[in-house]
């Protein structure tokens, strides 16, 4: 074993320090490629590596490397095995990712590249072989290959068999030449609008249908046009053109591209970004009189938005009546703001005279709730705190909900982001709702776990055996959670009110047991992480098949395994200390207007007991606004709980306004303290003096009780 490790070892040095002369000699990097698919193919990793090495760092570009692949007819049978084989070895590892990456995009670069895109055209009207070979580089060039092929249409020089080759290539081009064939349709000549309906009708995709149904309706189309225009339409799967609705069209390309459905984009083009960094791009594109079909690089990430914004201003432009147009667009331009950040970029966007903000409240209430399902259906947390943030402004008690089949703001409630969670549970605090909705009886709670800032997100264990409820606290401990409750007991977890709040709840037991606790945890919208035994596993799924917001884990998968459940079912990033600041004072805020305020639709009671726990584990200013609005909750525990905190309280100030507040509850809702409290409270005011014994004489004159307590303090202080 030392002899073979010893010669591999000699080995690799005698490669790294001949490699480089043979390379200058040869001066050929195709011999280093060569020879990187012979070593690699016979096992031998040493000499692969510093053959791959050499021929990753000797200069050749992307293009030149997939050119040194893809021209010879062994290297492009032999390198895919090659680099199959390096992957599953360390050492090689990283160099085959390297030039497998490379190699990709380089074949896009010479598949985009204008000249061979040229030559290709030109061949299309030679042999057979030529034939061929030009129809694979022009499908292979995809989008890139519409304007040169357009222009070639429109030559009267080019050559009759080009003009064949052409007309019949199109179509194979596919789904990529649908947006640059649909942007020139209405500026070319009739013939190649012919040639460019019927390329659309073979090419089959319904996104060109509302380039086709405008040229129907275009008064300057011929007749001809018109004809091979209303049979595309038909064959894209319209049986009458005349009653298609255009603004319709362009909503549903608008929805189309929000969802970001992946035939309404072409294969990527990679630039370099401002910061030095690959970008991958796709065009949009536009007719210029002079230039014909141009595009203009977008990054990937912007293109979705931007191109559902084009689609749902055609729209509105079309039917200004149209409500699903108008939450598209607001959608869209809401989408485009969060993603662009900072970035200076030029885009193809009508231009906006008002912020997307402006456009997101001046619609009313309604746009804010169908841009808020949207953002749901979409999984798209930002957008949707940006349609909440919209609603607070426009929606007050009575158009908050809309009352058709979904209310947004019920499943805004059930959202697995925390954030989306709070924020609608501000939201409708604030409008103060005289009557319950679906959904609304998750406001209080959700409230009053905000108090506590949504520390971090939180998670309950349900099932199991003690050690295995502790394993599963120590997984998600280590994913970022805290775990607030753990149990085999869901009813008393349910009747805690667990389930409404939780970000997270980890199941563990049999497959019908389990799928009960599921079901209340998934109309609850809480995220659910169901582990069962290995053998029980397909059933599991099968049975939790069409559950939003469940996962089904084996008992013995691994952490990693847990990790990537957790990251599918989308239940957002943790607060961080500004977020837990905020919440904090907005919540408690909130539940204080509530209970001044006192809606018939919600009941702040219900949060007593969080805010009882609350201020009996806090201080200082925190604690002063929690007991704030316990003073105006109209429940024995939280006057007793106001009495014990004001008692127990170390600082001067602190206890003075704790025992009014204490007072505050005694005048609002009568002597509700204990015995025992009544006591203390005696005990406390014969020993206080200033303003401390003043704020107890205030809470005990409140009580009202007559038993001489003040004799009982002036004779001890005597």
């Amino acid at each position: 074993m030392f002899t073979r490790i010893r010669l591999a070892a000699i080995l690799a040095l005698l490669a790294m320090a001949l490699l480089p002369s043979r390379a200058a000699a040869e001066t050929a990097p195709s011999v280093m490629l060569e020879d990187f698919i012979h070593y690699a193919l016979t096992a031998q990793v040493p000499m692969a590596k510093a053959n791959g090495e050499a021929l990753l760092s000797s200069g050749l570009s992307d293009e030149e490397l997939a050119g040194l692949v893809d021209e010879d007819p062994r290297m492009i049978e032999r390198f895919p095995i090659a680099l199959r084989w390096s992957r599953e070895v360390p050492d090689l590892e990283r160099i085959a990712a390297q030039l497998e990456s490379r190699v990709e995009k380089g074949r896009l670069e010479r598949a985009q590249d204008p000249t061979r895109i040229q030559e290709a055209i030109g061949m299309l009207g030679g042999a057979r072989r030529a034939r061929t070979l030009a129809h694979d580089r022009l499908v292979e060039a995809g989008e890139y290959a519409v304007p040169p092929m357009l222009r070639a249409l429109n030559d009267p020089s080019t050559a009759g068999e080009v003009t064949l080759g052409v007309t019949n290539t199109l179509p194979m081009l596919g789904r990529e030449a649908v947006l640059p064939l649909t942007t020139a349709l209405p500026n070319v000549p009739e013939r190649q609008q012919v040639i460019i309906i019927n390329a659309l009708a073979d090419i089959g995709y319904p996104h060109a249908a509302a380039a086709l149904v405008r040229l129907v309706r275009d008064e300057n189309a011929t007749e001809v046009v018109g004809s091979a225009a209303r049979r595309a339409i038909q064959r894209l799967g319209w049986d009458d053109p005349d009653a298609v609705a255009l603004a319709g069209l362009h909503v549903q390309m608008a929805e189309d591209y929000l969802r970001e459905m992946e035939h309404l984009r072409a294969r990527p083009t990679f630039a370099e970004g401002g910061d030095g960094q690959v970008v991958d791009m796709q065009n949009i594109w536009r007719w210029e009189a002079h230039h014909g079909l141009v595009s203009q690089f977008v990054p990937t990430d912007l293109y979705w938005p931007v191109m559902a914004i084009r689609h749902a201003n055609e729209a509105r432009l079309l039917d200004s009546d149209d409500s699903t147009a108008m939450a598209t667009f607001v959608a869209g331009n809401l989408r485009l703001e969060n993603r662009l950040g900072d970035r200076d970029v030029a885009l193809p966007v009508p231009d906006l005279e008002r912020s997307p903000n402006f456009h997101a409240t001046v619609n009313g209430p309604a746009v804010a709730r169908d841009v808020l399902l949207m953002a749901i259906d979409q999984d798209d947390s930002e957008m949707a705190r940006d349609a909440l943030r919209a609603l607070s402004l426009t929606g007050g008690a009575s158009s908050l909900v809309g009352g058709g089949d979904r209310e947004a703001i019920t499943e805004a409630l059930m959202y697995p982001d925390q954030h989306v969670r709070y924020d609608a549970a501000l939201v409708v605090a604030r409008a103060m709702p005289n009557k319950a909705f679906p959904g609304s009886i998750r406001v209080v709670p959700l409230l009053a776990a905000a108090v506590d800032g949504g520390a971090g997100r939180q998670a309950i264990v349900v099932g199991g055996s003690p050690q295995q409820r502790k394993s599963a606290v120590v997984k998600l401990e280590g994913l970022g959670y805290e775990v607030t409750a753990e149990s085999d007991n869901w009813d008393a977890m349910l009747a805690d009110g667990h389930a409404s709040t939780t970000d997270l709840a980890y199941v563990m037991g049999d497959t019908q047991s389990g799928l009960g606790i599921v079901d209340t945890l998934a109309a609850s919208g809480s995220p659910v992480v169901l582990v069962v035994p290995e053998d029980e596993l397909t059933e599991a799924r099968t049975m939790t098949t069409g559950l939003a917001g469940v996962g089904v884990l084996s008992n013995i998968a691994s952490d990693e395994a847990l990790g990537a459940i957790v990251d599918s079912l989308g239940v957002g990033t943790p607060m961080d200390a500004s977020d837990r600041r905020y919440y904090t004072s907005e919540a408690v805020a909130a539940l204080r207007d509530l209970a001044m305020t006192r809606p018939t639709g919600l009941d702040v009671a219900e949060a007593s007991g969080q805010l009882e726990r609350t201020v009996e584990s806090t201080t200082g200013p925190p604690q002063l606004l929690v007991a704030e609005v316990l003073a105006l909750i109209n429940k024995s525990s939280a006057q007793q709980t106001l009495v014990d905190a004001a008692l127990a309280s170390t600082d001067e100030w602190q206890q003075v306004s704790l025992l009014d507040l204490a007072a505050a509850s005694v005048r609002r809702f009568g002597d509700r303290v204990s015995s025992r409290q009544a006591a203390d409270l005696r005990k406390f005011i014969s020993d206080a003096r200033g303003d401390t014994a003043d704020a107890a004489a205030r809470l005990y004159g409140a009580m009202n009780r007559g038993d001489g307590v003040s004799n009982t303090a002036t004779a001890s202080g005597s």
